[in-house]
């Protein structure tokens, strides 16, 4: 079995769980069952998760689910008509909560989950100087599925997990930081397999669980660490027998370092000083291979698994059937992604290409997006660079796309871009480490720009959005030129593991 570990599935996912899902579908579409995605965090909606992305209930384990045994609970949807509660107590009204009064006081507000009609996600209670005291939060499947308690000032201090015939599973207590955050001081798994267990932090309790999965499969399996910083000391620290692999779906060393010689990122490091204990590391690319090969502990091996499988069977889409000069971006945005600086670049575009649009399709934290939305503003851009958001189903898009373009600075191997070329989009990238270089065939499916060359960045898009015979030639190209990142070829990639 193959076990993917990382912290959550959610609702905006980044390039890390969209890999994870394209390899539970390359696994499960060649041996049936054969992967799994664990995760860490509390998800009293992932069913709604699961259903949005397409996945079977059984591709995904989460940890307290599994202590729970409620992985393959089914249950009722649970909806604010079906709370109990005092007779005496007056509800208000609302699309998004109800509050609960007695007379003038507030007693409790029922929040619904979102993207329901008005099912039940929690429940607040308040004493009567108006403060919370205890939220109720309930599974998407219908159950009360823990008690958190606070205290006078606000501060979580207790919570209680519960299974739905309402026995308590698992206790967890705080404590609070110098910035007033609460930070999980113990854990206490009930009554599990005849007696407590105490945790002192959820790592802990983590590396607890990924042993009892390995166990519960039979020893021997393959554990994946995809999100570093939650997954490697937990996979390092599992006492059960088992086979580990580092995953980088990112940079080696340092930000600014030279990619072959300069100082390794400091998780990177760490992880590797336990070099016997891994069974191997796997990069998305040959470049990244090359310069970690010399670094890795002796007899520690390298693999390359492409990071963005795609289908190459797709029928093609002539250029002058999509929307003329669309050109769009896709992924996070973020400083790493030079997205002020692809704003800036796209302005002289479009002073050269008046009727060329720029579409976002991703998200950033909130200051970010609104700088970026005021820089858009600022160029008078605003009839034609959009922020599309978070779009789960990107084909549509991508079918109707003229140019694909990407002003990053470092990535590993960028799940769009591949996914762009799949489509018969055509990319202007800057050539960076690792990915664009492997992927994009410059002067056929592409133009790969030297870092940095904004004025080369630019000149390349207004060359190809002026010219749609040469856009059609690339974009037919993209469609014949994908074997080296396809499915078949990234499956092959995996053999090699074994």
């Amino acid at each position: 079995m193959n076990f993917f570990v990382n912290q959550y599935l959610v609702t905006k996912n980044s390039s890390i769980e969209h890999a994870e899902l394209k390899r539970l579908a390359i696994f499960n579409g060649h041996e049936p069952g054969s992967a799994k995605l664990l995760t860490q965090d509390f998800a009293p909606t992932l069913d709604q998760t699961l259903e949005r992305f397409g996945l079977q209930r059984d591709a995904v384990i989460n940890m307290f689910d599994f202590f729970a045994g409620t992985t393959d609970y089914v249950g009722a949807p649970l909806k604010v008509d079906g709370l109990a509660y005092d007779g005496d107590l007056q509800m208000g009204t609302g699309n998004n909560f109800r509050e609960l009064k007695r007379g003038g006081r507030l007693v409790s507000e029922v929040h619904f989950i979102g993207g329901t009609v008005a099912r039940v996600g929690n429940v607040d209670y308040f004493d009567d100087a108006g403060n919370l005291t205890l939220r109720q939060i309930y599974d998407l499947r219908g159950f009360l599925a823990v008690n958190q308690y606070y205290g006078r000032a606000g501060e979580l201090f207790y919570e209680r997990y519960q299974r739905p015939d309402g026995t308590v599973y698992l206790e967890r207590y705080y404590v609070q930081s110098t910035e007033n955050t609460p930070i999980n001081s113990l854990n206490v798994l009930k009554d599990y397999q005849g007696r407590d267990r105490f945790f002192y932090d959820q790592e802990g309790l983590f590396t607890f669980f990924l042993d009892e999965v390995n166990r519960a499969f039979g020893e021997n399996n393959r554990f994946f660490a995809d999100r570093p910083a939650v997954a490697i000391n937990p996979i390092l620290n599992m006492t059960s027998k088992v086979k580990r692999y580092l995953w980088l779906a990112m940079r080696a060393v340092d930000d600014g370092q030279d990619l072959a010689t300069g100082s390794l990122d400091t998780m990177v490091d760490a992880a590797l000083q336990h070099g016997r204990k891994w069974t191997g590391v796997v990069v998305a690319t040959a470049a990244q291979a090359a310069d970690l090969k010399p670094r890795l502990p002796k007899g520690l091996k390298c693999y390359v698994v492409n990071n963005s499988p795609v289908k190459v069977d797709r029928t093609p889409i002539l250029i002058q059937d999509r929307p003329a000069q669309r050109v769009i971006a896709v992924g996070r945005l973020g400083a790493d992604k030079q997205t002020d600086q692809l704003i800036d670049l796209f302005a002289r575009v479009h002073t050269a290409r008046p009727k060329a649009t720029l579409t976002f399709y991703g998200y950033g934290n909130q200051a970010d997006m609104q700088s970026y939305q005021e820089r858009v503003k600022a160029a008078n851009l605003e009839q034609v660079v959009t922020f599309a958001d978070y779009v789960v189903d990107l084909e549509p898009v991508y079918d109707q796309a003229s140019l694909l373009v990407d002003a990053s600075r470092v990535d590993a191997q960028p799940l769009a871009m591949a996914e762009a070329l799949s489509h018969g989009v055509p990319v202007v990238s800057y050539d960076y480490a690792y990915g664009p270089s492997e992927l994009v065939i410059p002067g056929q499916t592409g133009e790969l720009v030297p870092l940095g060359n904004r004025d080369a960045f630019v000149k390349a898009v207004i060359d190809l959005l002026s010219d749609p015979t040469k856009l059609q030639d690339f974009s037919t190209a993209a469609y014949q030129n994908l074997t080296p990142f396809s499915e078949a070829t990234t499956w092959q990639q995996w053999q090699a593991l074994k």
